[in-house]
């Protein structure tokens, strides 16, 4: 590796967030507009049944292949063929959707898009785990699908915010998958998983894999019952594109959040589904309700981070990128159920059902929390406090102390300056430092001597 990877490593999270950026925007927008289209021939229940419940499971499906094929095929799983044809299916459906009128034929092309928006999402998202390295994991989905909820809600704006009623709003769509598939040109194969895997903390099998599945299907099901809700004062206030730029903001937050701290990226996750019993509190008050599901949009990109990052994290540990999908599988599964429960209740069940689901959500959530995170919490802190009174000792700068955590971790002065966004030079300048305050010559010697401080 030499000081030109360091540019190249930042190149390729901008890369990567690009793509899925751009692969986020295109197909959301192909997505609303396709759900306008239906609401100009059907009621509004009979197409969020469509679009929320019976797309929802489709898009999983497309998931679900993908995942599949990244376990059996993994080359052509990475490859530019799949996302390739599966945009220009996504394209001419949305075209069928738009300029014909027949029913079936409208329903049967939004049957067959979703599968191939999954197919894609599957695609890009699992580079998540196979390329993105876990410290950068969270700002790179969430500056992505930033990207793609606030320009959704800029190509809305335009024919007094009826643009994406209209037509036209395909060519938009067409336009941006365009641009989707030239970024998709320099796409490489993914990594061998063999040489991007993290440790795997001990006992972390299949009932934990199991457990995070459950509980991100009742995260998925409960927020989608709590939105639900009627919104009485808020109503004319707050609509679909308005808060994807609330939502845009909460996802930034979400990935630098999370990137610094997985645990305070999951338990801000919980926040979002209190939120509609907070609004609904409030349906006298047109002013405090619409703030209030604003913030509720705010975290919600906690929410959405946390579903994937839980298994594109599981998935990099393991080597086994197939699982990387899981998360937004069974969200979209979770969503599907909570738009079908939506329709059949109302009122008070409605809130009853979603307080059920809320509680139950919090028992296995904190569950899957103690089970994931404790033993690293532990495992983390007496690290920590080993690496300070090391320091401490020799009087190490905070610089130098960030440095020689690195150097301990094995890392090189590459990787320390790429992890670090310094210069290799600067990395090896207070490399030399801690060299001299310990007394030690090289690397292996620092390494050793720290190593045998903690077992006296």
């Amino acid at each position: 590796m030499t000081k030109d990877d360091m540019p190249t490593q930042k190149n390729k999270y901008i890369y990567f967030a690009a793509l899925i950026g751009f692969g986020f925007l295109w197909t959301g927008t192909a997505y609303i507009v396709q759900a306008y289209r239906l609401l100009q021939f059907l009621d509004g229940g009979t197409v969020n049944l469509l679009v929320c419940g019976v797309y929802y499971v489709c898009q999983a499906a497309g998931i679900g292949a993908v995942g599949f094929l990244f376990a059996k095929q993994p080359m052509i799983a990475s490859g530019r063929a799949l996302p390739f044809w599966a945009s220009v299916i996504t394209v001419v459906c949305a075209a069928a959707a738009l300029f014909l009128s027949s029913i079936p034929i409208i329903i049967t092309a939004g049957v067959l898009m979703n599968i191939t928006i999954g197919v894609l999402s599957g695609c890009y998202l699992t580079r998540l785990a196979t390329d993105i390295p876990q410290q950068r994991r969270g700002i790179v989905f969430g500056a992505a699908y930033a990207f793609g909820s606030i320009g959704t809600w800029l190509l809305s704006l335009p024919m007094d915010a009826k643009f994406l009623w209209n037509s036209y709003s395909f060519y938009a769509v067409a336009v941006l998958a365009a641009v989707s598939l030239i970024l998709l040109r320099h796409l490489s194969p993914s990594p061998k998983q063999g040489n991007n895997l993290e440790q795997l903390s001990p006992g972390f099998g299949k009932k934990i894999i199991w457990l995070a599945a459950a509980v991100l299907f009742l995260l998925s099901l409960e927020n989608t019952l709590g939105f639900s809700f009627p919104l009485k004062s808020a109503s004319g206030s707050v609509y679909i594109e308005f808060t994807r730029a609330f939502y845009a903001l909460g996802l930034i937050i979400a990935g630098l959040a999370s990137d610094k701290n997985r645990r305070w990226g999951a338990i801000c996750c919980l926040a979002a589904l209190a939120f509609p019993f907070a609004a609904l509190a409030l349906g006298n008050s047109i002013v405090g309700e619409t703030a209030m599901w604003m913030v509720a949009y705010l975290f919600l990109g906690f929410w959405s981070a946390y579903r994937i990052l839980v298994f594109s994290d599981i998935s990099s540990k393991r080597g086994l990128p197939g699982l990387a999908v899981a998360g937004l599988l069974v969200g979209r599964l979770g969503e599907a159920a909570g738009t079908l429960g939506a329709s059949f209740l109302t009122g008070a069940p409605l809130i009853v059902a979603s307080g059920v689901v809320f509680a139950l959500v919090i028992a296995l959530f904190f569950s899957l929390y103690q089970k994931i995170y404790s033993p690293t919490i532990n495992a983390e802190e007496m690290e920590k406090q080993r690496l300070l009174e090391y320091a401490s000792r020799f009087k190490l700068s905070p610089r130098e102390q960030e440095i020689f955590s690195l150097i301990v971790q094995g890392m090189s002065n590459t990787e320390i300056a790429i992890a670090l966004f310094i210069t290799e030079s600067t990395v090896k300048f207070h490399a030399g430092n801690i060299f001299k305050k310990t007394g030690l010559s090289s690397r292996s010697a620092l390494i050793a001597d720290f190593k045998l401080r903690n077992k006296s």
